[in-house]
C-alpha cells in the first residue's frame, strides 16, 4: 500500500530545510569549537585531539551530514517522476540520497554510544582522557565502519527509492509495495525493504540507545561510590555535588538522544509491524529528528555556558552564550562596569591552568557526556587529595 504523506506545500519544505540548516550550524560550532584551540597551537592536529574529542568530531560530522543530505538537500534529491515539488533528481541520486543518510545517521547514532563508552571507562577506570597510551582508533573506527555495512547491506537488493515522503531511504519501489502479502510480485525494486529498515535502520539504533543509557547509568553510579568513600574524610558532612552533576549531565544527554530518536524509531516500528502509520506521527519525526546536532550541541555547550554565568553574572545571556561560542557581536561587548581589559577565561583554559599549577582536584567540563554531550570528574586525584589532606588534619591533631 502507497502510504504518501508528501503534499506538495512549499512551507513544509521551508519548515524541513530551516531545521536541517538549524542542526548543521549547530554542529559546526562543535567542531570550530573543538578544532579552534588545536589549530591554534604549534604541533599536529593528531597528537593534541583527546579521545573524547575524537569522537565528538565524528559524532557531529554524522549530525551534520544527516541534516544537510535529507533535511536540507530534501527533495532536491528525489527522482523528478515523482512529481513532488522541488524534486529534480534521478533514481541514481535517490540511491545516493537513502545510502548517505543511513551511513551519517548510523554514525551519528553509534558515536553517541562510544562517547558514553568512552567516558564512563575514563570514569570508572581512571583512564585520562588526554593519555596517549589509551588507543581511540576503536572508539572512532567501530561507529564508521558499522555505519558503512549498515549504509552498504541494503544496496543489494535495490532498497533504496524514493518513500513517498520527502526523500529517499530504505523503501519499495512503488512506494509501499513491500508491505504486500507478495512484494516480489508488486515491487519493482526493493522487495525487501521492510526487512532491512528493521536490520539497517531501527535495530542498530534501538542497540545504539541502550548502549548510551546503561553506559551513563554506570557512569553516575561510579561517581556515587567515588563519593561515598569520601564522606569518612569530610568534616561538613557528605557532599553529592559530582554525583548530582553527572546525573543531570547525563539525563539531558539521554534526552537529547531519546527527543530526537524515539519518534523516528516509534513511527519505522509501528510501519514495519503494522505497514500503516497516522500522519501525526510522521511530522513529529519529520520535526524532531534534524534537532538532534541541536541538543548535541546544548547538552555539550551547557557546563560551560553555566560555568560563564556563574563567573559573569551580572552579563547578559546573549553576552554569555556568545563568549562560550566565541562570537563577536554586539552583545559581546563588555559593560564599562567591567574588569577592563581582564580576558575571560574559558572552562577549557581553566582546566588546563589548574593541571599546569599541578591541581589534583579538577573537574573537566569541556565535551558532552557523561555524548557525557557531560562532565567528566577526576574522582581518583580529588579522592587522593582530600584523604591525603585529612590525614595531615588527623596526626597534627
Amino acid at each position: 500500500m502507497a502510504m504518501n504523506y508528501a503534499q506538495e506545500n512549499i512551507y513544509v519544505l521551508i519548515f524541513i530545510r530551516l531545521f536541517g540548516l538549524v542542526s548543521m550550524i549547530a554542529s559546526g560550532f562543535i567542531i570550530r569549537d573543538i578544532t579552534r584551540k588545536l589549530y591554534s597551537r604549534p604541533g599536529a592536529f593528531l597528537k593534541k585531539v583527546s579521545l573524547t574529542q575524537s569522537i565528538l568530531i565524528v559524532l557531529s560530522i554524522g549530525d551534520f551530514g544527516g541534516a544537510f543530505f535529507v533535511q536540507f538537500i530534501s527533495t532536491w534529491m528525489v527522482p523528478f517522476h515523482s512529481q513532488l515539488l522541488g524534486s529534480v533528481g534521478s533514481q541514481q541520486s535517490c540511491v545516493a540520497q537513502g545510502f548517505l543518510s543511513t551511513f551519517f545517521y548510523s554514525l551519528s547514532a553509534l558515536s553517541n554510544a562510544s562517547l558514553a563508552v568512552a567516558y564512563c571507562l575514563i570514569v570508572r577506570l581512571g583512564w585520562k582522557d588526554k593519555d596517549k597510551s589509551k588507543n581511540r582508533l576503536p572508539f572512532v573506527l567501530t561507529p564508521f565502519l558499522i555505519s558503512i555495512v549498515l549504509a552498504f547491506v541494503p544496496l543489494f537488493g535495490s532498497n533504496y527509492n524514493y518513500n513517498a515522503g520527502y526523500s529517499c531511504y530504505i523503501s519499495g519501489a512503488p512506494a509501499g509495495c513491500e508491505f504486500d502479502p507478495n512484494p516480489q510480485e508488486t515491487c519493482t525494486r526493493g522487495a525487501q525493504a521492510r526487512n532491512m529498515l528493521l536490520v539497517a535502520g531501527l535495530i542498530p539504533t534501538l542497540v545504539a540507545f541502550f548502549i548510551l543509557t546503561v553506559a551513563v547509568v554506570l557512569l553516575i553510579h561510579a561517581v556515587l561510590v567515588q563519593e561515598r568513600r569520601m564522606d569518612q574524610y569530610q568534616r561538613a558532612g557528605r557532599s553529592r555535588k559530582m554525583t548530582m552533576e553527572s546525573f543531570y549531565q547525563g539525563m539531558f544527554y539521554i534526552g537529547a538522544f531519546a527527543i530526537s530518536w524515539m519518534p523516528w524509531l516509534v513511527y519505522g516500528f509501528k510501519e514495519y509491524i503494522f505497514a500503516s502509520v497516522h500522519k501525526p506521527s510522521y511530522f513529529v519525526m519529520l520535526a524532531v529528528t534534524p534537532l538532534h546536532g541541536v541538543m548535541n550541541a546544548g547538552v555539550y555547550f551547557r557546563p560551560r555556558l553555566k560555568a560563564e554565568r556563574e563567573r559573569n553574572p551580572t552579563d547578559s545571556t546573549c553576552k554569555s552564550l556568545m563568549q562560550v561560542l566565541h562570537i563577536k557581536c554586539c552583545c559581546n561587548r563588555k559593560s564599562k562596569e567591567g574588569a577592563g581589559d581582564t580576558p575571560v577565561i574559558t572552562t577549557d583554559q581553566q582546566t588546563e591552568d589548574d593541571a599546569e599549577k599541578g591541581n589534583e582536584k579538577k573537574i573537566q567540563t569541556n565535551a558532552l557526556a557523561g555524548d557525557p554531550k557531560t562532565a567528566t570528574i577526576n574522582l581518583e586525584a580529588a579522592q587522593n587529595a582530600e584523604i591525603g589532606s585529612e590525614k595531615k588534619v588527623i596526626t597534627s591533631s
